[in-house]
């Protein structure tokens, strides 16, 4: 059986000279997650691949993303179009089950749940970085993907960070990378 270990590492960087580039970069792929999830949400499209023919172009010329930005925003937006309608389906199951003792028990029905409505970011959301648009450089750097190119930001990884994981994450004030770690697990040797 082979078991992972997952560590979490939350370091905040140092953006001195590049805060506007990674806002206005954080602010259009918001904007382009929040288009695309009403995209999704009013199609019914729930399948990524489909998601990224339908978006992809449109995404790109309407809100100037590169390649790779876009990619991360479809994800983002799938991501939250799917949990959304996975919860809006749990919670119509529950209503049922409910309904039906009630009614074996001959209470009064409860109203169905009030339906959801598509995901939307705030221009401050978070944007998700992968292989592509972040790169790790040494001495403690990192590599940024933005509009207007390629930034390079220093780490801070400060006390949280030096212990390598975060068992709960503080929200920073400024920007900060998260990076998941995934590795075989090899238990420690039991004594016998």
């Amino acid at each position: 059986m082979n078991e992972l270990l997952i560590r979490t590492v939350c370091v905040k960087l140092d953006v001195t000279g590049h805060k506007l580039a990674l806002g206005e970069t954080q602010r259009r792929c918001n904007e382009a997650a929040t288009w695309i999830a009403s995209v999704c949400w009013d199609e019914r499209i729930t399948n990524s691949n489909t998601a990224h023919h339908r978006v992809y172009g449109d995404t790109r010329a309407s809100f100037g993303l590169g390649a790779h930005l876009s990619v991360c925003a479809r994800a983002k937006a799938m991501e939250a179009v799917k949990a959304t309608r996975a919860g809006e389906k749990n919670r119509m199951a529950r209503w049922k089950v409910q309904c039906a003792r009630r009614r074996k028990a001959k209470k009064k029905m409860l109203p169905p749940p009030e339906p959801v409505s598509c995901p939307e970011f705030g221009p401050r959301a978070s944007i998700r970085y992968d292989a592509r648009t972040y790169r790790l450089l040494p001495l403690d750097k990192v590599s940024l993907n933005t509009l207007s190119g390629r930034v390079v930001c220093r780490m801070l990884p400060g006390e949280a960070g030096k212990g390598n994981t975060l068992t709960n994450p503080v929200r920073a004030p400024e920007l900060a990378l998260q990076r998941v770690y995934v590795r075989p697990h090899t238990p420690a040797a039991q004594a016998g």
